[in-house]
């Protein structure tokens, strides 16, 4: 069945890992489209950031050719000299070069007390400034050599120019203020610095017109070579998406767009990108970037997206090879909630049928009770509802105990044990039993190491629960065998072995597997009649299991069954003195607790319940075994019973644990602290329904000395009663 399941679990990774390749794929293909995308969303961003700044400061500069205007109007200078004074103060104290106002008939007043004549009766090369505005522009910048004057140096400049209207300086109505910056004003703001790697610009930025013209090119390679116009530039292309024409068509229209193209022998292509400015500035920003800079900021991006996808795609085979691991235990919970589901319906039915019986014999032996005829009918009567209550109460603690073990409540003791007195008890116990079956019971003993450390309690549930099965399932006649032996592992450590075998029904090899699956009895012909959990052989593996043992079955229909139990344990060389005398039988008086004395009169018990019935019920059954008995509501009225009483006149008290006003653990702390002689001596004993460890932990550090299951079992109480006091009521 796991085989056949792991098979198809394989088949299924194939498909799975050929849609993992597919999907691998088609991302690598979407992310470089979407790294592409992601970088001229970048690049965008970039250009519109620098094409603001720049357009920033191309309008401070024409803000301030129109401030100068405005204190050229307001000083009121009668002649030449004092203009051209003005002009001087004025470019002195701007952040231009030069200052030069334009009259209408083109004629030039400068800065340096020169005034010279433009047209066609230029002087000294001076330009032709009014084309500027040839075309109505009220605002203009270019690029010009600034070398008109004969004290000028040869200088690539910006031209900013405003034209004038109505404006009257000297007496001369001038047309034009222009003013002269250095190309590096703006230039050195073009920088992309974050396209530079060792000292080498990757990309660059430019300012052109609308007809291509450079105005301003951080590669100053155009300027070199003479290339100051785009489509000169782009003509010498090894490559271009966008022919010239292309390229003019959208800047006329102020399109924002980019291209890729490449530079004759370049080994990588460059992206040029091109952003408008406003209305009132007829140019162009550029920016160009080489696609090797794309190529390392998309490979680091790449790599580490590849690498999360691949993780990622690891992380889903690991996880399909762990749910494949698994599924086939998830198979098996699901057959374990079928198995728990059959299970309640029989308990349902295990309970219930019982519990109708008890109801009905209840009801006959009210309705017969007076009828001297039934007397011995009402025995039997009483006989069968106390056997059918024990097989209930065997029920029910077979269910806790499986609960308690599931949650891993159950404490593991390690304490020093004797193999031969803990045989010997869980004999005496059964023996009985078996032999009354007309059932022959073997015992066979070969011990090295007499001592070792364990939970004898629980090795005693193991033998107990096996031992009952094999008695269960053993017809008269027949024989059981219990054998134990030891294998030394080490020099300090031995594995103890108990073998039960029977010569009983046997199991099946359909349920052999079974046995020990929580909430599964086997239902044959031969065990037709025989009732129980089928929760036995699961407690006796868990308790197994927690003491690092194990139980394993061989069986074979009508012929029998052999358990076998193996424990290892730790040797306990010297045995401890509180054991020794269990090494030999009987108990006389020395042995009995110094605390405890035997009374020559009846035994007198405080009965502390707070539930009448179960009170009455006590109080009846002590009174019938010659005990003395007083009865205490709650926790409360039995301090003040015991406080009230003469030293020494309460021998035991039953406490329960759950009562109003103040609990059993309450009560036996102020007992315990009361200043008299017989508040210690007292045997105090918890009665509760709870069973687990930690209640009875409880008991005792409230200074209990010993712990009674509800319901009580009076043959149990007796037995505790006479042991503890030395004689029989």
């Amino acid at each position: 069945m796991k085989k056949r399941h792991m098979r198809f679990y394989s088949l299924l990774m194939i498909p799975a890992l050929t849609v993992i390749c597919l999907i691998i794929f088609f991302y690598i293909r979407q992310l470089d489209i979407t790294i592409s995308d992601n970088i001229v969303n970048s690049i965008s961003e970039i250009a519109a950031h620098d094409k603001t700044a720049i357009q920033t400061y191309i309008e401070i500069y024409w803000d301030d050719l129109y401030e100068i205007t405005q204190r050229f109007m307001s000083d009121d200078c009668t002649s030449i000299q004092e203009l051209e004074e003005k002009i001087h103060l004025e470019s002195s104290s701007s952040g231009f070069i030069h200052l030069y106002l334009v009259a209408e008939d083109g004629t030039i007043y400068t800065d340096s007390y020169n005034i010279c004549v433009s047209g066609n009766h230029a002087t000294d090369n001076a330009p032709d400034f009014l084309s500027f505005f040839a075309d109505g522009h009220e605002k203009v910048i270019a690029r010009m050599e600034d070398n008109f004057l004969p004290e000028q140096s040869s200088e690539e400049c910006l031209l900013y120019g405003i034209r004038l209207n109505d404006c009257q300086i000297a007496g001369i109505k001038m047309q034009a203020l222009i003013g002269i910056t250095s190309i590096s004003s703006i230039h050195d703001h073009m920088v992309i610095h974050s396209f530079i790697k060792n000292g080498t610009i990757r990309g660059h930025s430019a300012l052109i017109d609308l007809n291509g013209n450079y105005i301003i090119d951080v590669n100053q390679e155009t300027y070199l070579n003479n290339k100051t116009n785009l489509y000169q530039h782009l003509l010498e292309s090894a490559d271009s998406e966008l022919t010239n024409a292309e390229v003019d068509r959208r800047l006329r229209a102020s399109e924002t767009f980019g291209f890729y193209h490449t530079h004759a022998g370049a080994k990588h292509r460059e992206l040029f990108y091109f952003i408008p400015f406003n209305d009132e500035i007829d140019l162009y920003f550029i920016m160009s970037i080489k696609e090797e800079v794309f190529m390392e900021q998309t490979r680091t991006f790449t790599f580490m997206s590849i690498s999360m996808l691949v993780f990622s795609m690891l992380t889903v085979i690991i996880m399909l090879i762990v749910v494949m691991k698994y599924q086939y235990k998830t198979i098996k919970a699901s057959a374990r909630a079928n198995a728990q589901k059959e299970f309640l319906s029989n308990m349902s039915h295990e309970i219930r049928t019982p519990l109708n019986g008890l109801i009905g014999i209840n009801h006959l032996i009210m309705v017969h009770i007076d009828d001297e005829s039934k007397k011995s009918q009402i025995k039997e009567w009483l006989l069968k509802s106390h056997s059918t209550a024990s097989y209930l109460l065997s029920l029910v603690n077979d269910i806790l105990d499986f609960s308690k073990l599931q949650a891993g409540k159950v404490e593991i003791l390690n304490e020093p044990l004797l193999i031969d007195v803990l045989i010997d008890e869980v004999v005496a116990m059964q023996a009985e039993h078996i032999k009354s079956k007309g059932i022959e019971f073997i015992i066979e003993k070969n011990l090295s190491e007499p001592c070792i450390q364990g939970d004898a309690t629980h090795i005693k549930q193991i033998l107990m629960n096996i031992l009952g099965n094999a008695a269960k399932f053993t017809p008269s006649g027949k024989y059981i065998r219990l054998s134990v032996s030891q294998q030394k592992t080490d020099p300090a450590h031995v594995l103890t072995i108990y073998q039960c075998e029977d010569t009983g029904i046997g199991i099946s090899r359909e349920y052999i597997d079974k046995i020990f699956d929580s909430f599964s009895q086997e239902r044959s012909r031969n065990a037709e009649g025989i009732k129980g959990t089928g929760l036995g052989m699961t407690i006796s593996k868990l308790l197994a299991n927690a003491m690092d043992g194990d139980i394993t079955v061989e069986s074979e229909l009508n012929v029998g069954s052999t358990f076998t139990v193996t424990i290892p344990s730790t040797i306990v060389k010297e045995i401890p003195d509180h054991l020794k005398k269990d090494l030999h039988k009987g108990t006389d008086a020395k042995s009995l607790p110094s605390s405890v004395r035997v009374p020559e009169r009846p035994i007198k018990i405080l009965v502390a319940e707070d539930v009448e019935l179960n009170a009455e019920i006590l109080l009846e059954i002590l009174s019938f075994e010659g005990f003395e008995a007083v009865w205490a509501k709650n926790g409360k009225e039995a301090v003040e019973l015991f406080c009230s009483s003469e030293i020494g006149e309460f021998d035991l008290i039953l406490m329960d644990m759950q009562m109003p006003v103040m609990d059993g653990c309450a009560a036996a702390r102020e007992i315990r602290a009361l200043d008299r002689p017989d508040a210690f001596s007292v045997q105090i004993y918890a009665c509760t329904a709870n069973t687990f460890q930690e209640d009875q932990e409880t008991a005792i550090k409230s200074g209990m000395n010993d712990f009674l299951t509800k319901p009580i079992d009076p043959d149990s109480l007796m037995k505790k009663i006479r042991k503890v006091f030395g004689q029989k009521p």
